[in-house]
């Protein structure tokens, strides 16, 4: 259960407990605000989700498609998927081994309107459709999974970022597409626990991560913890250019928001560190080491900056 506290009338701390009731109204409004989404039940990474955030979003195995799937058996633009209001429909690009939603194949450029828990079948992988504000929603993916999930922030673990990490970087030596790593920690965190205590330092975790989950990572993107107060972004079809760019949106964001808990603004600043897929890397383990050594120049460097390594 969660705790929070306020100050009583007598200068004394007061404390509330949710109960569970609460706690399951509060998971219930957020699962209203959670947008469609498709998951991976079978293909890499297994049980990514993609957001359906855009009117209208291309799945392929080009790596400049809105939902890209490295599979051979998928076509470049293989469906499209349109979003208006609440009705999510896909239609069949003319792929040349076609899309089946339960089985049934789907003809060629007819739109179908999906419904919850719809599985679509594109080449070898399995995608499931969950519709907007749903608690399935909120909730599966490897958001339900506590093999892949962090408890604290419900994104995903260093685990499954490792496994994500290895897919990603093999589709992209496969097709010679660009592909980025983004490795943040927070500044002088250890500090914010150590004055405000660690329910404090919880509380940042937290909307830190809501931050960034929901104004600047795009739906292919692969957001996790890394451990700590580590987090890393996995960024297909990216140079590091860009990246950087969203690197330092991210920066920002963090430097502006206001961090208030206990009624005190909690002063909270990240360094962000960039690495791209280059010839010279051999691994996904070098890619990292790469974004993690930028990481430590931005923080040898004053810290709250953006370092995109040579």
């Amino acid at each position: 259960m969660m705790s929070e506290n306020d100050n009583s009338g007598d200068g004394g701390e007061k404390t509330s407990i949710l109960t569970s009731d609460q706690t399951l109204k509060k998971e219930l409004e957020k699962a209203k605000e959670q947008a469609a989404c498709l998951i991976i039940i079978r293909g890499s990474p297994q049980g990514h989700r993609f957001f359906i955030t855009q009117s209208e979003m291309i799945i392929g195995r080009d790596p400049s498609a809105d939902i890209s799937l490295s599979d051979q058996n998928i076509s470049r633009k293989h469906a499209r998927i349109v979003r208006v209001g609440d009705t999510v429909t896909m239609t069949d690009l003319g792929s040349s081994n076609g899309s089946l939603i339960n089985d049934k194949k789907a003809e060629p450029q007819v739109p179908i309107t999906l419904a919850k828990e719809d599985m679509i079948k594109l080449g070898n992988y399995i995608l499931k459709f969950l519709p907007a504000g749903g608690i399935e929603a909120f909730y599966l993916g490897n958001l339900a999974s506590a093999a892949h999930t962090d408890p604290m922030t419900k994104i995903y673990n260093k685990g499954f970022l490792t496994e994500a990490l290895e897919a990603e970087f093999k589709r992209a030596k496969a097709l010679h597409s660009e592909f980025s790593v983004l490795f943040f920690d927070l500044d002088h965190f250890k500090k914010i626990n150590d004055t405000y205590g660690h329910d404090a330092g919880d509380y940042v975790l937290k909307e830190v991560t809501s931050l960034v989950r929901t104004g600047h990572i795009r739906p292919k993107d692969i957001f996790g913890r890394y451990g700590g107060e580590e987090f890393v972004i996995l960024l297909g079809n990216t140079n590091a250019t860009n990246a950087g760019l969203i690197a330092e949106r991210i920066r920002a964001a963090i430097e502006a928001h206001p961090f208030i808990y206990d009624g005190k603004r909690l002063p909270v600043t990240a360094s962000l560190g960039v690495a791209e897929l280059r010839t010279d890397i051999d691994s996904a383990t070098t890619l990292l080491k790469a974004a993690d050594k930028a990481l430590y120049h931005a923080k040898q460097n004053g810290r709250n900056k953006v370092t995109i390594g040579s």
